[in-house]
């Protein structure tokens, strides 16, 4: 059974931009003459293609617009201007003309930056047209946390610098970037009645980050930590309905988080009743890609009996619904990585391995649970080496991946080296130790494919002289 999640937030592409300036500093339709230059320039909201604006949260959407243009190099502001948006508005333009540039041209930095209210501290403004620090506004460190209240406004921002020429008339785009990530929390209840759930939360975020993305897009303030955590529901207390959670109140469902660099993990809490479930999980790791500013971790929790089965993925802070297999059982497929590459011992009790070149090789992909991580496991790795790619992601569409089996000492005759290899999937809230352990090895006419059985495969060292004389080997299967 396939359930569909809705995700929380609709965003869209929202070209944004601002009623005219005044005659006096920018003048519409009016091209720039002698060593003058003009710049029409459309201001965007933009994360992925799909997208409208109206479907926006509202403290998603532009409330504010302030646009800085000032000379690369020198810092001397131009234009300092900033504008109310109305609910609604998709398209507008702003012309910037009586740009005084030299002969040769100049270089001209533009920062858009969208509901700076929502982060600029008591008495703090960025209004006045040579007042602004540039240097500090560009590098500008946010420290806030938007999700207190939970759904405040949210800003955005952009830079680029522009060289125009003395006449010309040029027109770019800015899109203006979220500098956070979205986690969006879909609960699917099969329990039959409501549930209470208490500490809900993700640990290990971090407490800073850069407004300027498009500048920052790969760092992270120095002492940006990752041991921040934020609670969703009413202080980590969740009650959750029986089927799925309908979308007509995101606040309890949806936080923003700063970026925070891969490798680092989360761990997300739940208890239900008297048992606290977690589920660690590092952005970076294979499939779950690493989680960027502007893009959005949904956290698909189906809560059956006494369980709770999480699939994690990364997205674009978009509007599809997100697809979730929580109910099918495990569906992968195991096979030689090529013809001849997993050959049996003579006695054909086992799979022959005999060095780095005489390794076994294996293809894995699997179909099902959607959104799980597997990983490949042996029974110890004090004589024998996993190579390859040894863990991964279910989909429908999930490629194949190879690993191998590898000794660690050379063949010794009177030592008899032998390992069992073996599948698991990653447990789900609150799953017990059981269900890791997946057939990856099924009968077929009262054999098994591989030497060993439905869940273990057993490999064992062979000299390279015997090896090579080995003519039987497990076939691929379609």
């Amino acid at each position: 059974m396939r359930k569909h999640f809705r995700t929380y937030c609709l965003l869209a592409v929202a070209v944004v931009a601002v009623a005219l300036l005044s005659v006096s500093c920018i003048k519409d339709n009016d091209p720039a003459v002698g060593g003058k230059a003009s710049v029409t320039m459309t201001f965007t909201t933009r994360v992925s293609d799909n997208v409208t604006a109206e479907n926006l949260l509202d403290n998603e959407q532009m409330s504010t617009l302030r646009v800085i243009v000032a000379r690369s190099g020198t810092n001397d502001i131009i234009y300092n201007v900033s504008y109310d948006i109305q609910p609604g508005e998709k398209q507008k333009v702003i012309h910037f003309s009586e740009l005084t540039v030299n002969k040769d041209g100049e270089n001209f930095d533009f920062y858009a930056i969208a509901n700076e209210e929502a982060f600029l501290g008591e008495g703090e403004s960025l209004e006045g047209r040579k007042s602004v620090d540039l240097s500090a506004l560009k590098s500008c460190i946010l420290i806030k946390d938007f999700n207190s209240p939970a759904l405040s406004k949210i800003p955005q921002a952009a830079f680029m610098t522009i060289k125009v020429g003395p006449s010309e008339n040029t027109s770019a785009t800015m899109n203006l970037l979220f500098p956070l990530a979205k986690v969006v929390l879909n609960f699917d209840n099969q329990t039959g009645e409501s549930v209470d759930l208490t500490n809900v939360a993700i640990s290990g975020i971090a407490n800073q980050g850069y407004l300027f993305k498009d500048i920052y897009a790969d760092s992270y303030p120095q002492g940006t930590a990752g041991n921040g955590t934020v609670k969703f529901g009413n202080e980590g207390t969740l009650q959750v309905p029986v089927g799925e959670v309908a979308d007509d109140d995101a606040s309890p469902y949806i936080r923003y988080l700063y970026p925070w660099t891969s490798g680092n993990a989360y761990k997300l809490t739940a208890t239900w009743g008297s048992k606290t479930h977690e589920v660690v999980f590092k952005i970076g790791d294979e499939e779950l890609k690493k989680l960027e500013a502007g893009q959005q971790l949904n956290v698909n929790v189906s809560l059956i009996a006494n369980s709770l089965k999480v699939a994690l993925t990364v997205s674009p802070w978009t509007v599809d619904d997100a697809v979730l297999d929580f109910s099918t059982k495990f569906n992968g497929l195991l096979n030689p990585a090529s013809a001849g590459s997993v050959k049996l011992t003579a006695d054909k009790q086992a799979v022959a391995v005999a060095g780095a070149d005489r390794n076994a090789t294996f293809s894995f992909k699997m179909l099902s649970p959607e959104g799980v991580r597997w990983n490949v496991h042996l029974e110890n790795t004090v004589d024998f080496d996993l190579t390859g790619t040894t863990s991964g992601y279910g989909g429908a569409n999930a490629g194949v991946v190879t690993f191998g089996v590898e000794p660690k000492h050379g063949y010794d005759a009177t030592v008899t080296r032998s390992v069992k290899l073996y599948i698991t999937v990653e447990q789900p809230f609150g799953g017990t130790e059981s269900e890791g352990i997946q057939v990856i090895n099924p009968e077929e006419n009262g054999i098994y494919r591989f030497p060993g059985t439905e869940t273990e495969i057993e490999i064992r060292q062979v000299s390279e002289s015997e090896f090579d004389g080995l003519t039987e080997s497990v076939s691929i299967k379609e």
